[in-house]
Formats: C-alpha cells, sequence, structure tokens
C-alpha cells in the first residue's frame, strides 16, 4: 500500500511510507511512542485519491534517534523539511495527538507548506496538559521504563498494563480490558521496542520543556489555512477537552469543529471508517 522510503533532514534520518500519486498531498503525522502504521487502516481508505505521506518521528519506528532533541520543535523542524523538501507542494496534514500538536506548530510558523489541519484529538493549550493527568504520567513512566525491550516480553508487559475499563472501580490488566488476542499489544510492543526512551523522558520533563515556544495565544492566531478540530469524545477517553476547543474556536482564523460521540483518544487506529466519515466535508472545501 504504501512503500517505506528515508529522508536526511540534515539532522535526522526519518523513515516514511509513500503512497502512489493518485491526488493532492496527504499527510498523516502519528502519536508519541507510535509509528506511521498506526493509521494502515486510514491510509486503506485515502490511496485512491490521495498521495499519501507517513513519516515516523525523530525516535520512532524505523527513524533515526536524536539524544536530548525530543521538543515539539524538534518534531516540527524535522517536518517541516519533510514538506519542503519530499512533499514539495502544500499539503493537507492530519495529526493525532501528539501529532497534531505538531500540525498545528508547523502550520503556525511554516504556513506556506500547509493547505489545511486535521488536529486529531491533540491538546491545543500548554497547561493542564492530559500528559500530566496522574494515569497518563503513570503509563508514560512505565513505557519509559519498558522501551527498548524485546518485542515478546514488551507485550506480556503491556497485557499486564493497569487501565481503566467500564463498569469497574480499580483498574484491571489490559489484557483483560481489551482482549489479549487484539494485535494492538504486538503492535505497540514493536513500537516500544524501537522507540528511544529519551523521547518519552522530554515527556516526562513536563509542558513547560516539551511544549516550548507553542503559546496558543501567539501560535493559533498565526495560521491562515483551514483548520478541522477533531475532538475525541472525553466520556470515552479522549484527551481534547471543551475548554481548548472553545480557545482554539476563538484564536484559530479559520476554524471548525467535529465532535466523535462514543469514540476515544484511538480515533483512526480503530475506528477509520467513523473518522473519515467526519472529515471528508472538510476535505470536499479545502
Amino acid at each position: 500500500m504504501l512503500r517505506d522510503r528515508r529522508f536526511h533532514t540534515g539532522t535526522v534520518e526519518l523513515n516514511y511510507g509513500e503512497g502512489p500519486p493518485h491526488g493532492p498531498p496527504f499527510v498523516i503525522l502519528h502519536g508519541g511512542a507510535a509509528s506511521w502504521r498506526y493509521a494502515d487502516a486510514l491510509i486503506e481508505l485515502l490511496v485512491d485519491r490521495w498521495h499519501v505521506f507517513a513519516p515516523d518521528f525523530r525516535g520512532h519506528g524505523r527513524s533515526s534517534h536524536v539524544p536530548g532533541r525530543y521538543r515539539l520543535r524538534d518534531y516540527s523542524e524535522d517536518t517541516a523539511a519533510f514538506l519542503a523538501q519530499v512533499v514539495r507542494e502544500p499539503a493537507v496534514v492530519y495529526g493525532h495527538s501528539l501529532g497534531g500538536e505538531v500540525a498545528v506548530m508547523v502550520a503556525g510558523w511554516h504556513p506556506g507548506l500547509v493547505r489545511a489541519v486535521i488536529v486529531g484529538d491533540a491538546p491545543l493549550s500548554t497547561t493542564d496538559h492530559p500528559t500530566e493527568a496522574p494515569y497518563h504520567r503513570a503509563m508514560n513512566e512505565l513505557w519509559h521504563r519498558l522501551a527498548g525491550w524485546p518485542v515478546p516480553e514488551l507485550a506480556a508487559a503491556l497485557r499486564e498494563m493497569p487501565v481503566s475499563a467500564p463498569g469497574t472501580e480499580a483498574p484491571v490488566p489490559a489484557g483483560a480490558a481489551f482482549a489479549n488476542e487484539s494485535a494492538w499489544f504486538e503492535f505497540q510492543a514493536t513500537n516500544l521496542h524501537r522507540l528511544d526512551p529519551r523521547m518519552l523522558a522530554a515527556v516526562l520533563d513536563g509542558p513547560e520543556v516539551m511544549l516550548e515556544g507553542c503559546e496558543p495565544d501567539v501560535l493559533l492566531p498565526a495560521i491562515t489555512c483551514p483548520v478541522l478540530v477533531l475532538q475525541a469524545d472525553p466520556a470515552a477517553g479522549g484527551l481534547l477537552s471543551d475548554t481548548d476547543v472553545e480557545m482554539g474556536l476563538r484564536l484559530l482564523p479559520r476554524a471548525t469543529h467535529v465532535r466523535l460521540k462514543g469514540i476515544g483518544h484511538e480515533l483512526h487506529g480503530v475506528h477509520a471508517d467513523r473518522v473519515l466519515q467526519a472529515i471528508a466535508p472538510f476535505l470536499a472545501v479545502v
């Protein structure tokens, strides 16, 4: 479907997937501690009408590691170089989670590279950041300890990872919540095996370090292209708060908003059809 290729930004070598040139460019940016293959199901729905590009961020997937350089601005400069030198025309950029934060920063700092942005359940502010919530921070701490382990041991540890589940007061093992046979465990184990643990160390340093230069009052009004704020359902585990959505609609000059009822932060990783239905009207007019 997509062919793996390599691109050197001058600082780091990025791995990326590229589909056939069946339309205008559509760039997919994955979330933290993932890889471009998280979007496989969505890519399958897009490749017949778009020229899909999907890079692995530095420190992720098959891209190179860069010790001590895992701030949002670092990912953003890599992405800007990728858009300018590989894509080479203004693209629709769909970013999930960390990828959404990167897409916003790139659109604000390099507006000529971006035709439109889809923010996939990514926080827009630097305060009350969801990575600092106790459950999310505990997960990042665990993944930081596990990163680099052999895949079978990682998959077993992920099955024992405590998670919240509907109808239970106390956390339960992820294997019981999601079914031990879920393909996610092997997929995420592979991601964590390849992940530079220093990437998660940067996240654990806190938003004031990780998100330096991401002041929403400055960044969001500078984005001149259309923006779709795609919000997962907070009741189902979505991370983009109603407060952030309200701020985004106030500060972004050309923003629209869609909320996906009943769908959590996983978005296209589990619900590719629903996500495509939600973004299709936006894509039809950008």
